[in-house]
């Protein structure tokens, strides 16, 4: 005969599978909307200092300055304050992060009237399970003491690093639990791509505090699917959006015989998808209508915008981004 604590295992197991929809995600009990946050990305071509940042992001009309770096440049290399812009999160140093960081990078926001939502988390590869989840624990601390709510991971290529992996998300998800901080995936180039991949990741990590970020760009970038198609699949397990057009795929991962959802030529560097919304292939008021039938009210971030010569051309593109997106939420 099954035990007590036979039944509360299994039970726990079965919640985890279940969609947010129906296990009453915090994003579901949230009594007001969360602020519309800017990716820092958009910016890393100019280098900017924290400062400088901050200040961008917020006269485009943002008050979430999303995925920054919390180590200042001077500590990572020089490199710029955006992280998720270049190369795969194993690849991107991001510098010894300390107390006096997160605490300076915090009072710059809050003298702003600022806040940050979502950070970047990467998880260590070809080392011992036990480094590398010893090595995501410190970014979810370092994102609690800062108030961010979400930490994106960008997923893998390595199918024989896709376990661990999984095994790593598990603990920092139980881990982010105990802080107020989710744990949450997105479309990106490897093994979670399509809504069904991204399932998958969902069950293989096994947590409730584990979901998904829908990124509507990447999903017409490196598929050619429809974003709000895909949402039949993953909708149910989305708490929150990379906001992002495309004009047309690069990676033509589609089922036979299915019509190329664009048919630009694509641009290597990704060019699609740092773009103007409305301008590509990506239907922003169908995509959040169908969220919301979902019972989705989790947070938003404009990753893709375009890139201009200057600072000031890039800021009100930016701006211009968000005006639109509001409108598309209304």
């Amino acid at each position: 005969m099954p035990t007590r604590r036979d039944f509360l295992a299994s039970t726990s197991a079965a919640a985890a599978f279940l969609p947010f929809s129906a296990r009453g995600a915090g994003q579901s009990a949230l009594s007001k909307p969360w602020p519309l946050g800017c990716h820092s990305r958009p910016f890393s071509r100019f280098r900017l200092s924290h400062d400088d940042l901050l200040d961008a992001i917020k006269s485009a009309g943002y008050t979430s300055a999303d995925m920054i770096a919390i180590a200042p440049a001077a500590a990572r290399g020089g490199s710029p304050a955006a992280t998720g812009a270049i190369g795969s999160p194993a690849q991107r140093g991001r510098g010894v992060v300390t107390a006096d960081m997160v605490a300076a990078l915090k009072e710059k926001l809050a003298a702003r009237g600022m806040v940050s939502t979502v950070c970047s988390l990467s998880v260590q590869t070809g080392v011992p399970l036990t480094e590398a989840v010893a090595a995501a624990r410190p970014q979810i601390t370092n994102a609690h003491a800062l108030g961010q709510k979400f930490a994106l991971y960008l997923g893998l290529e390595s199918e024989a690093q896709y376990i661990q992996a999984t095994k790593v998300l598990s603990d920092a998800a139980a881990f982010g639990k105990e802080r107020g901080v989710q744990i949450a995936i997105k479309q990106h180039h490897g093994l979670n791509n399509t809504g069904g991949e991204l399932v998958g990741w969902v069950r293989q990590v096994n947590h409730p505090n584990f979901g998904v970020f829908h990124d509507p760009g990447n999903v017409i970038y490196y598929t050619g699917k429809d974003p709000v198609a895909q949402l039949e699949i993953v909708g149910p397990y989305v708490v929150g959006v990379v906001a992002k057009d495309c004009m047309g795929p690069h990676f033509l991962e589609r089922e036979a015989g299915a019509p190329s959802f664009g048919s630009s030529v694509p641009d290597p560097r990704g060019d699609e998808v740092m773009i103007q919304f409305g301008s590509g292939k990506v239907d922003f008021a169908g995509l959040f209508r169908k969220l919301k039938s979902f019972g989705f009210n989790g947070p938003t971030f404009v990753e893709g915008t375009a890139v201009g010569e200057t600072v000031e051309q890039t800021i009100a593109n930016a701006r211009a981004n968000r005006e639109f997106l509001e409108k598309a939420l209304a």
